[in-house]
């Protein structure tokens, strides 16, 4: 791959990305590429963007912001024919110019291949923290894709079959080309093969309204994978109603997920602990109720018995 020309906006955002694991980004040729001024109806959204939703409020801010101050910025595109613009990163920009009701927005044109394309918008949007995990690991996807013809379905196959630490710590099995092209891609944008293969993969299988807040509501990556433990789909679906609402914090949904998981399961499947606590949670609510007698008498007994026992464990320590 020939070494890319970017500058995002001008401000060579890909410096750095010069190693022999790199893809050959490299500096941009231009630090400060000339910009020029284009009718916004000229210029559409790319279908590789690897952002799959646009949060309002940003862009209700720079609407604002570009209707008492005018365009300020720059979007970068590449020319696409009949006097057309695709946009390669600023498309939050773009669309705030829009709704602004500017007739033109001022671009840097860059002449790139659709690989060069999604592969500086993903740099560009990951430098920014802008991509949720789920549209991170569907980008990366398309890139091997686009870079090395490996389907997506074949590169998760591959990361999580060759990828695997006990497949990799083997002398005896080499290390295939496949793998090599991927683990140059994940080097590229710094992430680790296994923080792939068991975080960023284990997205793909969310179930659909758990990736909906994920990308829109601002769901955290771990607590879509934690309420996700709900097998149930009414369950889950109530969970994340009050998940959402409540502005539950991780640790909170945790202990509601296992909670529902224990409510599940027989007694003989709880930890002992987990036992415990639950029988000391029961007896207290028997308390506040009118016991019958016989009933009483049988709590009364078990714990004595229960007493006993304990201070025979004391006095063997």
């Amino acid at each position: 791959m020939k070494n890319s020309k970017f500058s995002l906006a001008g401000r060579g955002i890909l410096d750095g990305f010069t190693s022999e694991n790199s893809l050959n980004v490299g500096q941009p040729e231009t630090q400060h590429a000339a910009a020029q001024w284009i009718a916004i109806h000229s210029i559409y959204p790319s279908k590789s963007q690897p952002r799959q939703f646009f949060a309002p409020e940003p862009i209700d801010r720079l609407v604002t912001s570009f209707q008492e101050r005018g365009f300020y910025g720059a979007i970068n595109v590449r020319p696409k024919g009949k006097g057309s613009y695709e946009i390669i990163a600023g498309e939050r920009r773009w669309r705030a110019a829009k709704q602004a009701g500017l007739k033109e927005v001022r671009c840097i044109v860059q002449d790139c291949s659709d690989e060069e394309a999604l592969e500086f918008a993903l740099v560009e949007n990951l430098l920014r923290e802008d991509l949720s995990k789920l549209e991170e690991t569907e980008g990366i996807l398309g890139l091997i894709q686009q870079k090395f013809g490996i389907e997506k379905e074949d590169a998760i196959d591959i990361i999580n079959k060759q990828g695997h630490p006990d497949q990799l710590g083997r002398s005896d099995v080499a290390t295939s080309e496949e793998l090599k092209q991927i683990l140059s891609v994940l080097s590229h944008f710094g992430i680790e093969l296994q923080t792939f293969r068991t975080k960023n993969i284990r997205t793909l299988s969310l179930p659909e309204e758990l990736k909906v807040a994920h990308l829109k509501e601002g769901l955290s990556y771990s607590s879509a994978l934690e309420i996700a433990k709900v097998r149930d789909k009414d369950e889950r679906q109530a969970l994340l109603k009050n998940v959402l609402k409540q502005q539950m914090s991780f640790r909170e949904i945790k202990e509601v997920v296992r909670e529902k998981k224990d409510a599940t399961r027989s007694p003989q499947e709880l930890s002992f602990s987990t036992r415990l606590t639950d029988i000391i949670k029961r007896t207290k609510r028997a308390e506040s109720v009118s016991l019958e007698t016989k009933h009483q008498r049988k709590i009364e007994k078990l714990l004595s018995q229960l007493e006993g026992l304990l201070s025979e464990i004391e006095t063997e320590e």
